[in-house]
């Protein structure tokens, strides 16, 4: 019992004890404790329900680690291990390939204590692997989205003033409403921030771009172009605008969309309208983890309309085939990052 106690003595339950009462293996003690703790503030009851669908995600994954059921996904595994062997991520905390449904390959999250100025800052990264998309809750309940290769950090218990996220790539958003502590998105090394207090928008700020696109698809946004830590401007979206800022020379545009060209990537469906090929291949990147060689620059000159759902990429550029007039062919290759995961080059020429 003295061994169990040490865990509960401070104000804060280790991740052991809370383990121990999502599995229904803790003491009656530390199941006292634990409900206590809960009760003394309702937002804590996000911070167990994290642990848990993360626990439960580490678990998945070492059941299918053991069935031997992919060589990728055992090339991640031992991707994890490094990881744990640099000691800059807590075991428990680490998932991959199983978050919220999607058992392979999808997300990977990482947890780490950020030291510094007395409290710890307990900060949770969430990854979509590349050409995967995945969604998950927030600890105040708002609702993130990610696209392929887009990556999430907010911290286990947010500040008492706001919600404040760092996002790079593309994430969608409902925000839970909360006058009192707003809800703010850093992207591009903190150069842009988006400042709500409970709406819905897409959000996209991929670190190989120089525009940031915000549209909003309910209630109202701000956008706060950020310089040296201050905010040297500060625009306000309304529901059906779109708004493309662009960091190196500061210019915002602004204008009135169908807002499901932008946002219906979250549930599998691609929409393009009368968009320039290079707009469209970049949405297909993203969307697929491919990368594109464009062999007649008169393709980028060409124009595209359709929509598709749940289709396979050699779907798209069969339509895109026929209809443009576009010859493809596809070259997988190997990924120069550490996960080994395989990506493909698709070359483009025009049909003669």
């Amino acid at each position: 019992m003295e061994k169990e106690n040490r865990h509960i003595i401070s104000n804060e339950p280790d991740e052991a004890v809370l383990l121990r009462y999502i599995s229904e293996t803790a003491s009656e003690e530390e199941k006292i404790w634990v409900d206590g703790w809960l009760r003394d503030d309702e937002a804590r009851e996000n911070v167990l329900l994290q642990l848990a669908t993360i626990d439960h995600a580490f678990r998945t994954k070492k059941r299918i680690a053991s069935r031997n059921s992919l060589e990728a996904f055992c090339k991640v595994e031992r991707r994890i291990k490094r990881l744990q062997r640099k000691n800059w991520i807590n075991r428990t905390y680490l998932a991959a390939a199983c978050f919220l449904g999607i058992l392979i390959l999808s997300t990977t999250i990482s947890y780490w204590r950020q030291k510094g100025t007395g409290d710890e800052a307990q900060i949770v990264t969430v990854q979509a692997n590349a050409g995967m998309r995945t969604h998950f809750n927030l600890p105040d309940g708002t609702v993130a989205y990610l696209n392929s290769g887009s990556v999430l950090s907010y911290p286990l218990h947010y500040d008492k003033k706001e919600r404040r996220v760092t996002l790079t790539g593309e994430a969608y958003f409902k925000v839970t409403h909360n006058p009192e502590q707003p809800f703010i998105v850093s992207v591009a090394n903190d150069r842009m921030r988006v400042k709500v207090l409970g709406t819905e928008f897409n959000l996209q700020s991929y670190n190989n771009e120089s525009i940031v696109q915000t549209t909003l698809v309910s209630g109202a946004v701000h956008i706060e172009a950020v310089k040296n830590g201050d905010i040297v401007s500060n625009i306000k979206l309304k529901p059906s605008e779109r708004a493309v800022y662009d960091i190196s020379s500061g210019s915002v545009s602004i204008a009135t969309v169908n807002t499901e060209y932008d946002t219906a990537w979250k549930e599998g469906r691609l929409m393009f309208k009368d968009m320039p090929i290079p707009q469209v291949l970049k949405k297909l990147s993203y969307f697929y983890n491919v990368r594109f060689d464009v062999k007649d620059s008169v393709i980028n000159t060409y124009r595209f309309t359709g929509t598709f759902e749940n289709k396979q990429l050699s779907q798209i550029l069969d339509y895109l085939k026929i209809s443009s007039q576009i010859d493809y062919t596809i070259k997988q290759m190997t990924s120069d990052d550490s996960s080994g995961i395989q990506n493909e080059t698709v070359t483009l020429k025009k049909m003669r």
